[in-house]
């Protein structure tokens, strides 16, 4: 902490030569109630009802401390978060730093900390589909990401008007990038690395059109992404906005399963081997679309994943393997009165699989509306969120197989 609190004063005292932004923000989050409904009526799924949570929070949104030194030529940013468990051990730790510097003026270099991306949807950003199997999404982290994200280094360079090129690897602190082996035991490696290259057209067609196209490669022997996308209108601004990014996933895929079908008692079946090497997985169509007039304001994101997993010699399917494509989908609208706002919000995150579930999953969403409020530096968010249960077909008819939960979430900080 007394290195944290000298680095402090030392950018201060820096003041005469930079800008120097210093920001910290105090974050909460629980429910003042929330419960469960029986909606079926079982006996073994009672209804509940529960009373005031302080939620255990990861702050991940960057705002915990915030540092940055900005000048003409050079820069850096130091950003600190904390995670509250409620036991007194709620301590900070480093979220990012980055250091950037401007070698010529069309160069930016940026070391640390680096995150790419070309189009990120408004309501969720890190929410952006990434290829991964239906079976493997509840569990799996999404990325907006374009080329590279973590500890590593960025190149920056803008050559002409509307013209932005971007490099880089990320290894991860403490990794080195690549290692190259000077025998006869082929042990090369090399970690992530990307680039990308996007275009503004609006000097050229006086349109607020852009496109763009990106790569990202996760290391040798890992998942390869391909992506071209484009987007139109203003995204801060009145009117419509959206865009279409379409990515294509290239990765080693492995499934074993045994075939039971020649089965017998002195006979457990066939063991096989489903194998493709760095061969297309999926193509997702990444989207977001967005209107506002004046304080009125809706947005909708709906992305898709079609798999495209081979089934070697027709077994996989035979055997109870299958990999579906799916999609997930998000509406919000928001309306802005005079230091606070109203919102309603549908959001299903699961994977809706295109096959005879795609009803009963579709259904399962999350219900919310809400009111956020700002009192000079306190922001508050709060409202009525109610989870659908899941169904199931039972002779034809959906039927609920869960019960009903809902909640009263709040969300309160404070900046200084």
């Amino acid at each position: 902490m007394k290195k944290i609190v000298m680095g402090i004063v030392a950018l201060a005292c820096a003041a005469s030569m930079f800008a120097v932004d210093i920001a910290a923000r105090v974050v909460l989050d629980g429910t003042i109630a929330d419960g469960t409904i029986d909606i079926n009526g079982d006996e073994t799924k009672e209804s509940t009802l529960n009373f005031w949570k302080l939620s255990k929070y990861d702050q991940k949104d960057s705002d915990a401390l915030v540092m940055s030194v900005n000048g003409d030529k050079s820069g850096a940013q130091f950003q600190m978060w904390y995670k509250y468990d409620g036991s007194g051990s709620a301590a900070p730790s480093i979220r990012s730093t980055s250091l950037w510097f401007k070698p010529i003026d069309m160069l930016k270099v940026t070391v640390g900390d680096v995150s790419v991306g070309t189009y990120k949807e408004s309501i969720d950003w890190w929410k952006a589909p990434a290829g991964e199997a239906a079976s493997a999404h509840a569990t799996y982290t999404w990325s907006s990401y374009a080329t590279v994200e973590g500890s590593g280094i960025s190149l920056e360079l803008t050559p002409i008007d509307g013209l932005w090129l971007n490099a880089g690897i990320a290894a991860g602190a403490d990794n080195e990038f690549a290692t190259i082996s000077f025998d006869e035991t082929e042990n090369e490696t090399y970690k992530a690395w990307g680039a990308a290259a996007k275009y503004d057209f609006a000097g050229l067609l006086g349109l607020p059109l852009s496109a763009a196209v990106s790569y990202r490669d996760a290391g040798k022997d890992d998942v390869k992404i391909a992506a071209i996308g484009a987007e139109y209108g203003n995204r801060w601004g009145d009117g419509f906005y959206g865009f279409l990014n379409a990515r294509t996933r290239f990765e080693n895929f492995t499934y074993t399963y045994t075939d039971t079908s020649t089965a017998t008692p002195a006979y457990i079946g066939t063991k096989h081997t489903l194998t493709q090497e760095n061969a297309l997985q999926a193509v997702m169509i990444d989207n977001m679309v967005k209107y506002q007039a004046g304080a009125f304001q809706v947005m909708g994101r709906f992305p898709v994943t079609i798999r495209t997993v081979k089934d070697v010699a027709g077994l996989a399917a035979a055997n109870g393997y299958v990999d579906p494509s799916w999609m997930a989908y998000e509406i919000k609208a928001s309306y802005a009165f005079s230091g606070f706002g109203v919102y309603g919000d549908v959001e299903n995150d699961h994977a809706v699989t295109f096959d005879e579930n795609f009803l009963p999953v579709f259904l399962n969403m999350t219900v919310k509306a809400g009111v956020t409020a700002n009192f000079g530096s306190v922001a508050l968010d709060s409202g009525v969120q109610v989870a659908l249960p899941t169904f199931a077909k039972n002779d034809g008819k959906l039927e609920s197989t869960s019960n009903m939960t809902w909640s009263v979430p709040f969300n309160v900080s404070i900046g200084f």
